[in-house]
């Protein structure tokens, strides 16, 4: 944990639990994909790269979720360096609160003060501003989340953050936190078929053909659609539909994870409501979906 390892001639990444990817520039300067998820994570970064004789330029994130954006503030506070990420993910990193209750949809109790949904906050400039690295190219992959965004570097090497799972991952918790299960599923599409020589994952082992993962988690979010669609066969409350689907992947609830596969849930209901294949009925001030 916490190793330097290389990718290819310009692209490294530190193997953490969310990895650190590195791109190097020059012979010295270097841009950091994402920064960890905690104060602790960039301290290790920081040393990995004073040892290496790195000069942090710049940090750019895949997105804003706080595993991704948890060393931001302190590797900036120590170095200056500039923090680039999607226009839509400046206000969730400038201020990071709003992550949490975008994701719990309203003001959050305390077991979500948690570093897994609140980083510090940091100063962003968006990926278009002329700082940035004109050579790496960029490309909108959201779905994940609001703003998530690949990196791939001249020498074909993509930094895709979170649009894969691992199949330990998957068989673990069943449902993975997605925002918008259509667009992801057109991230998915167009990561498979990105020109890309390496694919380094923040939480999966790095590929050279990531179509197997993509199939595996493609047809995972077919399958719990059609979980849904089962249970809705008769019209069912959303407390309902979450109780039935984590009994059904075995998964523990507890406040934290209500937020997460509960948001995810209520995602995958407005896909298929959007996508004509069940309607909300409200009864008795109670919203119940079911099948068309």
């Amino acid at each position: 944990m916490y190793e330097l390892v290389k990718v290819s001639e310009k692209c490294y990444f530190i193997e953490s639990p969310s990895k650190v990817g590195i791109y190097l520039q020059n012979e010295k300067d270097v841009y950091l994909i994402d920064s960890g998820s905690d104060k602790g994570s960039a301290k290790k970064t920081l040393k990995i790269c004073e040892e290496n004789g790195f000069n942090i330029k710049g940090i750019i994130n895949t997105h804003a979720h706080a595993d991704h954006i948890g060393g931001n503030a302190y590797i900036q506070q120590k170095t200056g360096c500039d923090i680039f990420c999607s226009s839509i993910d400046i206000p969730f990193i400038k201020h990071p609160i709003i992550n949490p209750l975008h994701i719990y949809g309203g003001y959050i109790p305390q077991e979500m003060e948690h570093k897994f949904f609140l980083a510090e906050k940091s100063n962003p400039k968006d990926i278009s501003d002329e700082a940035f690295p004109s050579e790496l190219k960029t490309y909108d992959i959201s779905g994940h989340s609001l703003g998530m965004i690949a990196i791939v570097a001249p020498d074909k090497t993509a930094f895709v953050g979170d649009i894969v799972s691992s199949e330990f991952i998957i068989q673990k918790y069943g449902i993975t936190y997605l925002l918008d299960i259509k667009k992801h599923l057109e991230s998915l599409d167009f990561v498979e078929n990105m020109d890309a020589e390496k694919f380094v994952m923040s939480h999966v082992d790095t590929v050279s053909d990531i179509r197997p993962l993509i199939k595996l988690n493609r047809d995972k979010i077919f399958e719990i659609a059609d979980k849904i669609l089962a249970i809705l066969k008769e019209p069912t409350s959303f407390e309902k539909v979450l109780k039935e689907l984590f009994n059904h992947y075995n998964l523990m609830m507890n406040i934290r994870q209500h937020s997460l596969v509960g948001s995810t849930v209520r995602s995958y209901l407005s896909w298929l409501k959007n996508d004509g294949k069940i309607e909300a009925i409200v009864k008795d001030n109670i919203i119940y979906w079911k099948t068309v």
